[in-house]
């Protein structure tokens, strides 16, 4: 089996709209701190490819994942189900649709990413070598922090006792303090770094305007620097409730954090590519499919309802459009036209009182003993073990926003009906999910049931 890695710019021009931390903050990109990268891996056996590419991106909707599938396989000669297509999450890079409110996509930026991360796949294939595999797991600790349970990266203590080396969260149990490593090497040098965590990306705020990867993108830089030649790639973990200690402050401190937890991660990184024991990769499978996931019953009355109570907000006697009146955190205008919208995409969406429940894409990846397991939405911690204990491999990894976006929470997250079980949903214009935290561990441990077969 052989292995080829690479990489190409994405980086956006100034001026487009960047995505996240809040409804219609206009975040035009003002300046490039780091550039933004598609990376890829390519699997070869005989005639068989298949093509992972990670995108520093904050996700790509399910209609650009299929387009970026399609566009690799044209150019790596596999099929478009042998793409494994996810993103880091950075929240400082372009939007690209998808969530209503959070950045106004730019059209051509989209328009030409397919074909862009398709040159990264392209260089990828040609690169294929007979490759040595090694793998490891370290500590990675005092980079994350449960944000439905601890105090998460706000303004509760000085930045520089959230950045100390000796700080932790509250609540450890609720993080994975854990980096999972794995390393291709050809010819005794590093040629590919796969990374594994689960932390969201968002050093930032809604107060910086910089383009970048977020830490885990400086990291995946600094391995690279440190090892010429190599392509490393970030896989997001379970980080749907999990945030750096540090996030949402201003332009000084988060460059500050952004230095000083991107050098902690990569330290961690670069312990697991000295500590990685071989392992024997001569076989991949890879395995694509698309599961509906039971959806809270709205009737068309219902979102008809709720349609004329938004807009009477709109309409009332001295209305602007201050995206910050109203009732903080969760009732401001700014979020309240987030719902109007989502509310009518999901009433454009009925078939007669049929409420609409598009498909996620779940995708897994078998190379050797190491397995994969993708869902396109970004999975709460406490999911991971089930998971986990399903897998019939010891080492598995859950992989966050594989081919999409949204949300997959734990029935505690669902129960409050805050931001991720009723905000969400609406950002993304759906139903909000019924039973997700019991029905995606047995989507994915049927996946890798499925994976564990004979691959080629």
């Amino acid at each position: 089996m052989k292995a080829g890695f690479a990489q190409a710019d994405i980086t956006p021009r100034l001026g487009v709209q960047l995505c996240g931390y809040g409804p219609y903050r206009n975040r035009a990109a003002q300046g490039i701190l780091a550039p933004l990268s598609a990376r890829a891996m390519a699997l070869g056996h005989g005639r068989e490819r298949a093509v992972l590419v990670n995108l520093e991106l904050c996700g790509t909707p399910r209609g650009l994942a299929a387009r970026i599938r399609a566009a690799v396989a044209e150019r790596a000669g596999c099929g478009a189900d042998q793409v494994f297509v996810t993103s880091t999450h950075t929240h400082s890079a372009p939007a690209t649709g998808g969530m209503l409110g959070w950045g106004e996509p730019d059209a051509i930026y989209v328009e030409t990413l397919p074909a862009r991360i398709a040159e990264a796949a392209k260089a990828a294939c040609d690169a294929l070598q007979p490759v040595e595999w090694r793998h490891a797991e370290v500590p990675c600790e005092g980079i994350a922090i449960n944000r439905e349970t601890d105090r998460g990266g706000w303004m509760h203590d000085p930045i520089g006792v959230r950045l100390s080396p000796k700080w932790r969260p509250a609540h450890p149990e609720e993080t994975d303090p854990t980096a999972r490593v794995l390393v291709a090497e050809a010819g005794g040098k590093v040629v590919g770094v796969l990374h594994h965590f689960g932390c969201h990306p968002v050093v930032g705020s809604e107060q910086t305007f910089d383009v970048h990867g977020d830490f885990v993108g400086l990291a995946s830089r600094e391995i690279e620097r440190v090892h010429p030649g190599a392509t490393a790639i970030f896989l997001p973990g379970a980080l749907g409730d999990i945030n750096p200690p540090v996030c949402h402050r201003g332009e000084q401190e988060t460059h500050r954090a952004l230095r000083v937890l991107a050098r902690r991660y990569a330290s961690a990184i670069e312990r697991g590519i000295r500590a990685a024991e071989p392992i024997a990769v001569r076989e991949f499978k890879s395995v694509r499919r698309d599961v509906r996931f039971s959806r809270k019953r709205w009737s068309r009355a219902f979102v008809q309802r709720r349609i004329r109570e938004l807009e009477r907000i709109f309409a009332s006697p001295g209305v602007s459009d201050l995206t910050t009146v109203g009732v903080a955190p969760l009732q401001t205008h700014g979020l309240q036209m987030v719902r109007l919208q989502g509310f009518r995409e999901v009433l454009e969406q009925f078939k007669g009182g049929q409420g609409p429940n598009p498909p996620v894409s779940l995708h897994g990846l078998r190379m050797g003993p190491v397995m994969l397991l993708g869902v396109g939405l970004e999975v709460f911690h406490s999911l991971q073990a089930p998971i986990l204990r399903s897998s019939p491999q010891a080492r598995t990894w859950v992989v966050s926003l594989a081919g999409g976006i949204g949300y997959a929470p734990d029935a505690r997250a669902c129960a409050k009906t805050g931001y991720t079980d009723d905000l969400v949903p609406a950002i993304l214009g759906e139903r909000p999910y019924a039973r997700i935290y019991a029905e995606l561990p047995q989507a994915m441990a049927r996946l890798a049931r499925e994976l564990q077969t004979k691959a080629v």
